[in-house]
């Protein structure tokens, strides 16, 4: 246990109430005062003085005679511990201004007995090299209701008579059930269980089980169940959802129609995977006679169907966005709504916020619109189909859609100047693939392949790209509050650290300020070495993530000056905040004599209303921004899990591989053959002592006869696999790493 704990629940008094009153005083208050302005008995003067001699302790009060006061400065705060994974471990300060500063790390020594979802003090004690921010735990004030999933286990015999193994790392311990009677279920089913006690010294956490997921972790989408519960993700929506769910009409109606711009003549597609069911844009393109272009990106109006304060709202907001797990999905709207309703399906009326745009041919945006409309989609396309048609390689597929060849002829030659206009821009474009499951008849994985990009990916991705930046400009111009996506500028030391590794493979890279032209370059010089992939790895991890914020400080990874998210309602909050912001003032366009309820920028539109508060945008974009990350990592760790299953099948194969990260404890290579990483433990190079450079990413043998280095090609045996906890350990094959045959300065591009 902690110097410092206590539980809310063991509180006579609401210590949130406690806080608030110590805020509104800046004076300070004594015990007595907060007795009298919280109506408290005498009983409860003794905890009450007993919590805040604990928080003076911390740091966040201070007492001045009978007074305490709360401090306000940026090093000893109240926030939550948030526990994604095992080495992910954050604080996240309860004062939205901090949190929007940056993630702040915590050591898991420095948690002081904390677990994800406590709320604690924190005192932020240093940055590193890289310019994190971390934290110390100094008290922890109350429990989070802390549900692990794990393995159930029957003792033969003992003091033990079942307990439950954990399979998230998060929480490594083995918890000893409360109840006496053994469970009603079998040795090895998945449980969950609400810890009830936890560790303390030598003794085991204990808990109930609170659900019964199924006999075994490996029956098929098992693990779905278990990422789901150990990510906190909602998956089940409350009956008041469902309610509210049930009154929306499942057809557009007149009286919905009227006032909008009808687009339901405009030839109209969508362009989505094989596997989607809900489609948030269509996409309509013509020629005009200047040879100009004028593009339509029509966006379902989730916002008209999901009401600021209502049960769906707040639901939609909870969840933050939608996961997409390989072969289920847990979508941000119910199904009637997200594949219904909502979803831009083909030969359907469905109601839309239509951005359309007039664009020269150097790329610019000429002129703009955005309307209230709605659309009639044409075709439900795939990027398989639409890349077949360009690549005039089916002609059978040609006939079938030969009314609309010329259209994806002129959106790839939109898109293709769209692509370069932001390259000369600066954008960067890493072209990092990513992986793809191959299923058998029962559902097991049968291979790990990397998916393809193809120009109908790009068509797509340039043209959203496009609708982003005009809304993003159109609402900052307009001075209007909203939640933007901003990409801040990578932190010096990594790019330093970044420049070293580059020039270790004969690239020039600026060691400080740099900016997107300079990533920009390297990756164009990149393509085609054998270093390519290596590099472009390093180059992501020097560069921040992406997150949503109430200000705007531009994408650096875009080279964009603004910037957001306003083209996926059915699957991201943020983009439903933006379409309920600029319906808002589509509601108010009538004001200056539109009609049509086109809100096209002119300089004199000034005066118009504010419809969320700019102080109720940081909140939820803080919120958009950590349930992003919740998501990611469930649907990464997801991956990892099938990844490993498959492999454990392989158990003593070898494979080529490539070394993609270097660390002190060993090598992480990915095999050649399968889209798969594990780690080479330096434990297993036992031919030699090794150290590592951190400075040129090498490991190399004391005897300086065997290096490791970015981008070796090695070959490797699979030793160990823990599908459970995702682990796949390899050794080297052989004596000697075969080389990339690439040194400084060497190497040609292998088109």
């Amino acid at each position: 246990m902690t110097r410092r704990q206590t539980t809310q629940s063991a509180l006579p008094f609401n210590l949130d109430e406690v806080l608030s009153a110590l805020r509104e005083e800046p004076e300070g208050l004594s015990v007595r005062d907060l007795a009298e302005l919280l109506d408290l008995d005498r009983a409860a003067q003794k905890p009450l003085t007993q919590i805040l001699n604990q928080l003076q302790g911390t740091g966040l009060l201070r007492r001045y005679g009978q007074d305490y006061r709360l401090v306000r400065n940026r090093r000893v705060m109240l926030g939550r511990i948030r526990q994604r994974r095992r080495k992910m471990i954050h604080f996240l300060p309860e004062e939205p201004t901090e949190r929007v500063a940056g993630r702040i790390r915590v050591d898991a020594e420095d948690l002081q007995g904390a677990f994800d979802g406590d709320r604690v003090v924190a005192t932020i004690s240093r940055r590193d090299r890289d310019g994190d921010r971390f934290a110390r735990v100094e008290m922890i004030v109350a429990r989070a209701s802390l549900r692990i999933t794990g393995r159930l286990h029957h003792s033969l015999g003992g003091f033990r008579a079942s307990w439950v193994e954990s399979l998230d790392e998060k929480f490594p311990f083995d918890i000893d059930l409360e109840d006496e009677e053994r469970p009603p279920y079998e040795d090895g089913w998945v449980v969950v269980v609400e810890v009830t006690s936890y560790p303390a010294g030598k003794r085991l956490p204990r808990g109930k089980i609170v659900e019964a997921l199924g006999s075994s972790s490996a029956t098929p989408g098992m693990d779905i169940e278990i990422v789901i519960r150990k990510h906190d993700l909602p998956h089940v929506f409350p009956a008041e959802v469902l309610a509210e769910t049930a009154t929306v009409s499942p057809v557009v109606t007149p009286e919905q129609i009227a006032g909008r711009l009808d687009l339901r003549d405009v030839p109209t597609v969508t362009i989505d995977g094989e596997t989607a069911r809900d489609f948030d844009d269509a996409i309509s393109l013509r020629r005009l006679d200047t040879g100009d272009f004028e593009l339509g990106v029509h966006i379902a109006d989730v916002s008209y169907y999901v009401r600021a304060d209502t049960p769906l709202d707040h639901e939609a907001r909870l969840r933050g966005t939608s996961v997409y797990f390989p072969e289920r999905a847990i979508p941000m709207l119910p199904e009637a709504l997200s594949n219904g309703i909502c979803s831009l399906n083909p030969q359907v009326d469905r109601l839309a916020l239509s951005a359309i745009c007039v664009i020269n041919r150097q790329g610019q945006v000429k002129s703009y619109q955005i309307h209230e409309s709605v659309i009639r989609s044409d075709e439900r396309m795939t990027y398989t189909a639409v890349n077949h048609l360009l690549q005039r390689d089916d002609p059978h597929l040609a006939m079938r859609y030969a009314d609309q060849l010329e259209l994806f002829r002129t959106m790839e030659e939109l898109a293709r100047i769209l692509i370069g206009m932001r390259g000369r821009r600066g954008a960067i474009d890493f072209n990092l693939p990513e992986s793809v499951f191959e299923f058998d008849d029962e559902g097991r994985v049968a291979g790990v392949m990397k998916a393809e990009r193809n120009i109908a990916h790009r068509i797509i991705e340039e043209f959203m790209l496009l609708a982003n930046e005009t809304v993003a400009g159109h609402l900052e111009k307009l001075g209007i509050p909203t939640v933007y996506r901003i990409h801040e500028k990578p932190e010096p030391q990594r790019v330093w650290e970044f420049a070293e590794l580059a020039r270790a493979y004969g690239h020039k890279f600026p060691a400080a300020d740099v900016s997107s032209h300079d990533y920009q370059q390297l990756s164009k010089r990149l393509e085609g070495r054998p270093e390519e992939r290596v590099l472009a790895y390093a180059m992501l991890r020097s560069l921040q993530r992406a997150r949503y914020a109430a200000d705007n400080e531009g994408h650096f990874g875009l080279a964009a000056p603004v910037y957001t998210h306003f083209t996926s309602p059915i699957r991201r909050y943020p983009d439903l905040l933006v379409h309920r912001i600029l319906r808002g003032l589509l509601q108010q366009s009538t004001e200056w004599g539109d009609s049509t309820k086109a809100f096209a920028l002119k300089e004199n539109q000034r005066r118009v209303p504010q419809p969320i508060s700019r102080a109720d945008l940081q909140l939820m974009a803080v919120e958009a921004s950590e349930r992003e990350r919740a998501a990611d990592a469930a649907e990464m760790e997801i991956d990892e899990w099938r990844k490993a299953v498959f492999m454990a099948e392989r158990v003593g194969d070898e494979f080529g591989g490539l070394i993609i990260q270097v660390r002190e404890f060993g090598l992480f290579v990915e095999l050649e053959e399968f889209f798969i990483e594990g780690l080479v433990s330096v434990n297993s190079l036992i031919d030699d002592f090794y150290r590592y450079d951190e400075r040129t990413h090498t490991l190399t043998g004391r005897t300086g006869k065997r290096r490791y280095r970015l981008g070796d090609r090695v070959r490797v045996r699979v030793d160990r696999v823990d599908a459970d906890r995702h682990l796949i350990d390899f050794s080297i094959v052989g004596n000697q790493p075969a080389r990339n045959g690439f040194r400084k300065g060497s190497g040609r591009r292998n088109r």
